[in-house]
């Protein structure tokens, strides 16, 4: 379970901050084109980008975020109206893992016993929520690594939709503020906050090692 989290973590918040396609100049190219587009397929094109980062991680869903708040630094795009359209792509995707998790329930997963989702692992998580559970929602934008994992097991734990749609409104809020402020203020200079958000992401990836070795740990511990 350490190795198969871990390894979706590093890849998950690499991909996520980085360049969206393979190198520099296309990526450059692909700004250039967005910036020509109407401004309301620019709105939608972030909405969609705030819904599907949660479906099909890894997806660079921030990087995309923080160059709409550029934009919104450039006169082209009203900040309101990003920030709402952020907002609601976020917590809409949020609560699409999560109602699919309800819906299929604890014992379709472990009857499945996935590789990438095994009876171990969901065991393991439902413990965590039992004891963690609204603050890893209210946390789940901070950690871009494993935020998907988090709707899906909060649906899986079976947490309320009551408390938890409103967790994943706070987490979305203020980390989409930070996101759009720092593109917003940096203007021309928006990229840096893509490496700033990578350095963030290397610390939160050695903070869930250290997180989960310690719980094995303490699990093997207790059992000797």
């Amino acid at each position: 379970m350490r190795t198969v989290t871990i390894r979706y973590y590093l890849l998950y918040s690499k991909d996520s901050v980085g360049l969206p396609f393979g190198n520099k100049p296309m990526f450059e190219q692909t700004i250039a084109t967005i910036n020509t587009l109407p401004n309301e397929t620019i709105y939608f094109l972030l909405l969609i980008n705030s819904f599907i980062e949660y479906l099909f991680p890894p997806f660079p869903g921030d990087t995309i975020m923080v160059f709409g708040a550029y934009l919104v630094g450039t006169g082209k795009l009203d900040f309101v109206t990003v920030y709402l359209l952020s907002l609601a792509g976020s917590v809409s995707g949020f609560l699409s893992l999560f109602l699919l998790g309800k819906h299929y329930g604890r014992e379709f997963f472990l009857k499945k016993n996935y590789r990438f989702l095994s009876r171990e692992m969901i065991l393991k998580v439902e413990e965590w929520f039992r004891k963690f559970g609204i603050g890893l929602i209210a946390a789940n934008r901070f950690l871009s690594g494993v935020r998907s994992a988090i709707a899906l097991f909060a649906g899986i734990s079976n947490m309320k939709i009551l408390i938890t749609a409103p967790a994943a409104l706070l987490s979305s809020l203020i980390w989409n503020a930070l996101l759009m402020s720092g593109g917003y203020y940096l203007g021309k200079n928006w990229q840096l906050v893509l490496t700033i958000l990578k350095h963030y992401n290397q610390v939160i990836a050695v903070l869930i090692i250290l997180f989960v070795s310690y719980l094995l740990w303490a699990r093997r511990r207790r059992k000797a």
